[in-house]
């Protein structure tokens, strides 16, 4: 039974202009995608400007994210197997409930498939919470990288509690080939275009791009894709692709923040993050204004 029936939404850390973290405009956000129908929300390393909290932020984003009324999958940071096991227990005795799911990022170089079998086999006998792990680029402790594989995540998915992927192969091949249909696979880059491809091959849903403005497109995306696949297609080459055309050429993230900030969902932002020239913020938001 799938766990995730719907479009991921990610939600990205505001500051004040003394570049504190500030949850009031957090908190708001969460609101909008609640009152538009989303059923699933996450923090996650991916996110743009995650990577810039402290340990304490993240466990006080994740604390605020978990007031949503839906599904929540709380990233934490990549810490030792010691460290992530004390961070765990500060959410299994501050949290409950059953629609509360942990992304974890495995911290190490890449020697053995037993390696990262043994890390999320102490990871899910501590947690009260389901588990997944994002799926980046590991470097290997020999030289080169290494990139989660089928067999690897076939181990991983006899875990009692471990429950999925968020994906983020380099080469979209490399997915085809390798997501596991036993768990599951949030689809990362690439959003519906990248779902429509993967969704065939073991894809349960995907972390959205045009919906984090406007969760009405991905919510339709989602249904139509099951049930009118000509509908759902439009909405990739009539919404999507426009958008993300602009939005690429500037950098996903500083148009995303730039967006939610012309929308009042982020106040500011933490150094060293980068700004948008006044061309640049004009082409994003009247691209935003497009899809609103």
């Amino acid at each position: 039974m799938k766990r995730f029936n719907g479009p991921v939404y990610p939600i990205s850390p505001s500051f004040d202009e003394n570049e504190k973290i500030e949850f009031k405009s957090t908190s708001k956000y969460i609101d909008y995608l609640s009152n538009n129908g989303v059923k699933i929300i996450m923090t996650t390393a991916g996110t743009s400007q995650f990577n810039l909290l402290t340990n304490k932020e993240i466990r006080e984003l994740n604390l605020t994210v978990s007031r949503f009324k839906g599904q929540k999958i709380l990233g934490l940071p990549q810490l030792s197997t010691l460290h992530l096991l004390k961070e765990i227990e500060y959410l299994n005795n501050n949290l409950d409930g059953d629609d509360i799911s942990l992304l974890i990022l495995f911290p190490e170089r890449y020697y053995s498939d037993d390696q990262i079998v043994q890390f999320f086999e102490d990871v899910c006998i501590v947690s009260n919470f389901p588990i997944l792990v994002h799926g980046n680029l590991l470097k290997k402790g020999m030289g080169g990288t290494y990139e989660y594989s089928k067999p690897l995540l076939s181990r991983l998915s006899e875990i009692d509690g471990f429950i999925g992927i968020k994906e983020e192969a380099s080469n979209i091949m490399h997915s085809t080939e390798n997501i596991s249909k036993n768990l599951e696979v949030i689809v990362a880059g690439g959003s519906m275009k990248r779902f429509w491809s993967l969704e065939p091959h073991g894809a349960t849903t995907y972390l959205v791009g045009v919906g984090s403005f406007n969760p009405k497109w991905e919510e339709q995306f989602y249904n139509e894709y099951y049930t009118d696949m000509v509908t759902s297609k439009n909405i990739i080459t009539q919404i999507e692709n426009p958008l993300f055309k602009t939005f690429m050429k500037c950098g996903w993230h500083l148009s995303m923040r730039t967006a939610l900030k012309h929308m009042g969902f982020i106040k500011s932002d933490r150094r060293p993050f980068n700004q948008p020239t006044e061309k640049q913020k004009q082409n994003i938001i009247n691209a935003l204004n497009k899809i609103l």
